[in-house]
């Protein structure tokens, strides 16, 4: 299992609501492809929206491929990949080319 939090760039809250609710109808199948390439048996957003009025989302993607789905799926070249890749550059401010962040640390 992999958990992150992902910053929401100011003023694009709105496009990750339409997004996930993307991912969740008209793209709902190659979502579920997609997930199935990368080895992910389950995937999680939650939005938060903190005291000083920014927001994150909380992600969590369950499977053997947890670990490495980010990094597999910037190197694929699968159109749908592709779009999704865009999308989290355009909506976290991710460079998803360079190096990913230390994995979270569970503590509890």
């Amino acid at each position: 299992m992999g958990a992150m939090s992902a910053p929401i760039l100011p003023g694009k809250a709105d496009q990750w609501k339409a997004w996930v609710a993307e991912l969740a109808g008209a793209r709902k199948a190659a979502f579920e492809a997609s997930n199935a390439r990368h080895s992910l048996t389950a995937h999680h957003a939650w939005l938060q929206t903190n005291p000083d009025g920014s927001q994150l989302a909380i992600v969590v993607h369950e499977g053997p491929g947890a670990d490495s789905s980010m990094q597999n799926l910037v190197m694929s070249d699968d159109p749908f990949d592709t779009w999704f890749a865009r999308e989290v550059a355009e909506i976290h401010g991710f460079d998803l080319a360079a190096p990913p962040p230390p994995a979270a640390e569970q503590f509890l």
